[in-house]
């Protein structure tokens, strides 16, 4: 108990020493903050990634403005107190118009890459959907199993396979007309399930949940979606493959 004290209070006089020196150059903060949004509404309907990215910076800004403020007040400053206050009451405006921009402002993902015509694709299930009825263990194709989740771009899926040794497997997923990686930063750990290995045809990953970020909802695109396998030597190699119509998530 006596140690844990003593950690909270090295954590408190580290945040009083950040907070002391962060109302000294408190005026910066609302600068990097603006700069920051600024990039998010350049990015945001391109690269979802890189949204995401700097709207964590952005959320980090916001948290030391709060603590430079308060500190300004410890310090006795008080008409900078007030002038803080009411610059951090227009940032925050200024973060709710951008949080709208995200909500609202389609990408042109879907648009610029249509499903081609004549292109042979799987449809995932709807939500809850059973997925085992239609697997077959003399029929490669439905081994992978996708059905959405509780939002568009959000999916499950399940793999059945033969004889596996213990290792790794997840997914890698392509837009097919120009085999563009989709999520490539996230998918492959959200798809990660470690197997302990099995002689038989069996369910090695039930249900397992991953998002796709490209897109938007309701506007659907071809992706090619690859399940890999690792090994514990780390030896790679590709089980399978399978194109569905899929939509990208919107924040």
């Amino acid at each position: 108990m006596e140690s844990l004290k003593t950690f909270f209070k090295k954590i408190l006089k580290a945040i009083c020493k950040v907070g002391d020196r962060l109302s000294y150059i408190w005026f910066l903060l609302p600068v990097a903050s603006v700069l920051v949004n600024v990039r998010i509404l350049k990015v945001m309907a391109d690269d979802p990634i890189k949204t995401d990215f700097y709207c964590g910076i952005s959320l980090w800004i916001l948290l030391l403005y709060i603590i430079s403020t308060l500190f300004l007040l410890h310090r006795g400053k008080i008409w900078q107190f007030f002038f803080a206050v009411a610059i951090g009451f227009v940032l925050f405006l200024f973060d709710g118009f951008v949080g709208l921009a995200l909500q609202s402002a389609p990408t042109r993902f879907a648009m610029e890459h249509s499903i081609p015509e004549g292109l042979a694709y799987y449809t995932p299930k709807a939500e809850n959907a059973d997925l085992a009825e239609d697997v077959d263990s003399l029929d490669e194709t439905t081994y992978l199993q996708v059905r959405n989740s509780y939002q568009g771009g959000i999916y499950e899926y399940s793999f059945y396979y033969p004889k596996l040794p213990e290792g790794t497997i997840y997914l890698r997923c392509f837009e097919v007309t120009e085999n563009l990686p989709l999520s490539k930063s996230r998918l492959r750990k959200a798809s990660c399930q470690q197997i302990s290995g099995t002689e038989h045809f069996a369910c090695l990953v039930d249900g397992k949940q991953f998002t796709i970020y490209e897109g938007d909802w309701g506007k659907g695109y071809a992706a090619r979606i690859e399940v890999w396998f690792r090994d514990k030597k780390g030896n790679e190699r590709k089980l399978l493959e399978k194109i569905y119509a899929v939509e990208g998530w919107t924040r």
